[in-house]
């Protein structure tokens, strides 16, 4: 049967031909939109490194000089400055609604810190770099977005390293892939950025926080300590109790004293999900455009494979009544008809893989993927696109061999 199979494909190969372009074409746009999909959202499958829920930022703003407020303080201005911002944070810390209070800058996710370093052994040279992103925040940076340490050390551990100036870095993949550990620099004398004015000890390696929720950092991130006198400046960081968002932010709006205090005052209050879904609205977007685009173009093929093979089947209705009258049971001439469809998708995919591969190291290049993701989304393109030829061979056959075989060939 097979070899019959085969020598009638031979036949009607025009035909064959053209089915076997079409099915290239759309094994080819589906294979690329599930690869840049994968790519695009892979990140949503990895660890945050933080929490975002039920956290909060405000900005630190002060009162111009030419505002009717602005009270004249003298030469005392920068010491009152100083001292009123860490009252306001004094007065955030002992609302009953507050978990914890942190001062930062671009310690924050979702907002696009583009503020990278190189670290730099003091105490020995070292062939591989490490690059990271830079933030700053003060201990309790720890505590609001809840870092996670990969060597097992607590929070408090954490915090405790970020009092004594220590640097917390996260994992590195490029750094790892070049085969060293990250942990392998905890300990040792670091600067950043080549300034040898001010020298870190690496305190502990943390898990990644990524700028976004899709986004795979290629390098690592510092977290740099903010403290003494630094800790009096930047953006600041709240981390409300479960369930006390709604009277922190009535408290925040109602309450002046929390807000203001001379020429400082803190406002532009948002929270860190909302931040995010701002943040990532465009990402989402896109991906969900092409997801959008994938199903549209599967349901297209569908009905186009079922329009095509229903015309093919029609034209055979007698070949289908004569193979029943002749014996034939009626799951070999479905394994016939829908082999048939599966050998034009297996030329399809021939097709594909000749004009693919060959470039598939360039593609790595351009995606930072490896081969295997490529190929595990050709072999999804493969079961997609065999599911929707099984399923348009599958109705037309059935309602094919419900005919009798002697209204089939009456016209013969």
């Amino acid at each position: 049967m097979k070899r019959n199979l085969l020598n009638q494909m031979k036949k009607e190969w025009r035909d064959n031909v053209w089915l076997v372009i079409e099915l290239a074409v759309v094994c080819l746009a589906i294979w690329g939109l599930s690869v840049i999909v994968y790519v695009q959202g892979k990140g949503l499958l990895a660890p945050r490194g933080f929490n975002p829920e039920n956290v909060y930022s405000i900005s630190l703003k002060t009162v111009s000089s030419g505002s009717p407020n602005y009270i004249d303080l003298g030469e005392n201005a920068d010491a009152a400055y100083r001292s009123d911002f860490l009252e306001l944070l004094r007065r955030l810390r002992e609302n009953p609604n507050v978990e914890a209070v942190a001062t930062h800058w671009g310690a924050i996710p979702y907002n696009y810190n583009y503020d990278g370093r190189q670290l730099a052994l003091i105490d020995g040279q070292d062939s591989i770099l490490y690059f990271g992103n830079t933030r700053y925040g003060s201990p309790d940076i720890v505590n609001v977005l809840q870092l996670n340490s990969l060597t097992g050390k607590s929070r408090k551990d954490l915090y405790e390293m970020l009092q004594r100036g220590e640097l917390l870095i996260w994992n590195n993949p490029t750094y790892e892939e070049s085969g060293r550990n990250p942990r392998d620099l905890i300990g040792k004398k670091v600067i950043l950025g080549g300034d040898t004015s001010r020298v870190y000890r690496v305190g502990d390696v943390i898990e990644q926080v990524r700028r976004t929720d899709y986004e795979l950092s290629w390098g690592g991130g510092f977290m740099v300590p903010l403290v003494g006198g630094d800790e009096s400046w930047g953006s600041v960081a709240v981390r409300v109790k479960p369930g006390k968002g709604m009277q922190f932010k009535e408290d925040f709006k109602s309450n002046a004293d929390l807000r203001k205090l001379r020429n400082v005052y803190f406002s532009d209050l948002k929270s860190l999900t909302d931040i995010r879904e701002s943040c990532q609205r465009s990402v989402e977007v896109d991906i969900r455009m092409k997801i959008i685009i994938m199903i549209f173009l599967v349901l297209t093929i569908f009905l186009g494979l079922l329009g095509s093979f229903w015309f093919r089947i029609q034209q055979r209705i007698s070949e289908i009544a004569i193979r029943k009258v002749c014996g034939a049971k009626r799951r070999e001439i479905f394994a016939r008809i829908i082999t048939e469809g599966l050998i034009l998708l297996f030329g399809a995919i021939v097709v594909v893989g000749c004009i693919v591969w060959p470039f598939i190291g360039t593609f790595e290049n351009m995606l930072f993927e490896k081969w295997t993701i490529f190929l595990a989304a050709e072999a999804f393109t493969v079961l997609l696109v065999a599911i929707g030829i099984i399923i348009s061979l599958w109705y037309p056959a059935r309602k094919a061999m419900q005919i009798e075989p002697a209204v089939a060939i009456k016209a013969e």
